[in-house]
């Protein structure tokens, strides 16, 4: 099988443009296989491609975490997002919708990052936040990431194998006994959460999954209308 084919089997919408880039002049619809991804970086062929979150499974997903925290109620001020394997920044540019202290994209790709950058760029002029300096995107390998001493929301849209994510955990817990250690983990499509209780560093909080509305479920690539999600917490480090 091609590549071109085995895509359009994994995603016959991928050519479809959300109604999200319609209305801001972005580029974040579509779908890039591994294989699309390659650029001969050490952790390329660990990548699962890339796609963007639904807005409306998103911001429900938010709401929970807000909801069910009581920790996080009224403090969202403090937190910096950050979203790991950000490919075109869809993510990030949703998270500018709620009052983050910080709102940071990294992404491996070079390419994606740059497309990522233009979007921060038209959506700024678009929505007229022209003094927004909250949001940023890096390209870099998330773990070699410096991370903000501040509580952290970290963002995984399935981005990788399960050997980094347990990886990205370590770091995690290590960066929270200099800097805050109150760290969240919300994990879209969350395909190694066998691995993440396995470690014992993060406390699962809820699994839920998310419809998407209509818009989003006509413009999903991979033609599904739901997603699921689930919540960590990292555990009190010694």
């Amino acid at each position: 099988m091609t590549s071109a084919s085995k895509a359009a089997r994994i995603a016959p919408n991928r050519g479809v443009i959300h109604p999200f880039d319609k209305k801001y002049g972005t580029d974040t619809s579509g779908y890039l296989s591994p294989e699309d991804l390659v650029t001969g970086q050490d952790h390329d062929s660990l990548n699962y491609g890339y796609s963007a979150i639904a807005p409306s499974v998103f911001r429900e997903a938010l709401r929970r975490w807000q909801a069910n925290s009581p920790a996080v109620a009224g403090r969202i001020e403090a937190y910096s997002f950050v979203d790991v394997g950000a490919g075109k920044g869809r993510a990030v540019l949703l998270a500018g919708e709620l009052p983050f202290r910080k709102i940071i994209g990294i992404e491996l790709n070079a390419h994606l990052a740059r497309i990522a950058q233009d979007n921060i760029e038209r959506w700024r002029r678009a929505t007229r936040t022209k003094g927004e300096k909250r949001i940023r995107m890096i390209q870099a390998d998330a773990l070699e990431f410096r991370w903000p001493r501040t509580p952290l929301l970290v963002y995984l849209y399935n981005p990788f194998e399960c050997s980094l994510v347990a990886q990205l955990a370590e770091k995690l817990a290590a960066a929270s006994r200099s800097g805050s250690p109150l760290v969240d983990l919300l994990y879209m499509n969350p395909t190694c959460t066998d691995t993440l209780s396995a470690q014992g560093l993060f406390s699962h909080l809820w699994t839920v999954r998310i419809p998407m509305d209509k818009a989003d479920a006509d413009a999903d690539p991979y033609g599904t209308a739901s997603d699921l999600v689930s919540a960590f917490r990292l555990r009190r480090q010694p």
